[in-house]
């Protein structure tokens, strides 16, 4: 079947083919609301569909962003990919996601990939700080890259991200100023910029009854066998920071079902402030990562903005760590 074309369109809309083509690129503020959506309904009729290709070289934006992730099942992640993804709605863009299931050799696939697809930046939030670089810097020859919370050595790109050893010092302090002194860090991922920041932030603050729990992955399945690896130590820790909410998860579960009290017996946080720190039981008492500062400043790197952007993050306390007193009237009730 013959494709209409944009000759035709502009007929059956009685305009002008400038005009018509105007309307159906995008550019039509200086066009009539009226004759603007007879030139829609024109091209709706027909089953005319501008060439996004051709639009994209004469207007030199595809007003398309491309985004990849190391994993779209970590709510960190999921809960970012949709804060970029409503605000480019809201601005007419769209965004392309590409999860890298955390594994470097299918991030540089994708890597290639995104480079051969008209987008006009790219986001990365890069697997490893030693090893992704390479495949980072050949797209920096063709498009603008902006790493977003991680970042890869030898990568000269704009970074978007929070400030990890200030918000493991936070979690430290918490722990200490509640008098908890034999603290457990349990660590994901620490071949990623992020996840050694936080481990080496740790480490910096450790006291003699402090140790680490390394895991391989940021899932809850690893927080389900930290927690049996904990409860399995004959050293007593009171406390448990983990290097991600979804850890802190799998493993307040798991403490639970062994009978230990949270906050009581142990006192547990997360990093990262997803929604999952709400919907537990107790609350989870973690770092809030201010995604829509992270998205403000990243599209801003994409415009154009040339400064790397650090993120403080916010302590948000719940009862994971401090089990708030009962009012006076309720604690009467109870005593009843």
């Amino acid at each position: 079947m013959k494709r209409a074309s944009l000759k035709e369109v502009a007929r059956l809309a009685d305009v002008s083919v400038p005009t018509a083509s105007r309307v159906l690129s995008g550019v039509d503020r200086n066009v009539d609301a009226a004759l603007a959506e007879r030139v829609r309904e024109a091209a709706d009729t027909l089953g005319y569909r501008v060439n996004a290709a051709a639009r994209a070289l004469r207007r030199q934006s595809t007003d398309t962003l491309a985004l990849l992730v190391p994993g779209i099942a970590n709510p960190y992640f999921a809960e970012l990919v949709a804060a970029f993804s409503q605000r480019l709605a809201a601005e007419g863009r769209s965004l392309i996601t590409v999860d890298t299931n955390d594994d470097i050799e299918i991030e540089a696939v994708q890597l290639r990939s995104i480079d051969r697809v008209l987008v006009d930046a790219l986001m990365v939030v890069p697997v490893s700080r030693e090893r992704s670089g390479e495949a980072i810097r050949k797209v920096m020859r063709t498009r603008r890259v902006v790493q977003v919370d991680r970042t890869a050595a030898d990568v000269d790109a704009i970074s978007v991200g929070l400030d990890n050893a200030t918000g493991v010092a936070v979690l430290v302090d918490h722990l200490r100023s509640i008098g908890r002194d034999r603290i457990v860090f349990v660590d994901a991922r620490s071949t990623s910029s992020a996840g050694r920041e936080r481990l080496n932030s740790f480490l910096g603050l450790a006291g003699p009854s402090d140790w680490v729990i390394d895991m391989p992955t940021f899932s809850v399945r690893s927080g389900v066998e930290a927690a049996r690896r904990l409860l399995d130590d004959p050293r007593a820790a009171d406390a448990v920071i983990c290097a991600a909410d979804v850890l802190a998860v799998g493993m307040l579960t798991t403490l639970q079902q062994a009978g230990v009290r949270v906050p009581d017996d142990i006192a547990l946080t997360g990093f990262d402030g997803t929604s999952l720190a709400e919907i537990v039981e107790p609350g989870l008492t973690t770092l809030a990562s201010h995604t829509d500062a992270i998205v403000d400043a990243s599209l801003a790197a994409v415009a154009g903005a040339d400064v790397d952007v650090v993120i403080a993050p916010s302590l948000d306390v719940r009862g994971s760590t401090v089990r708030k007193a009962l009012p006076v009237h309720e604690k009467g009730a109870a005593a009843g």
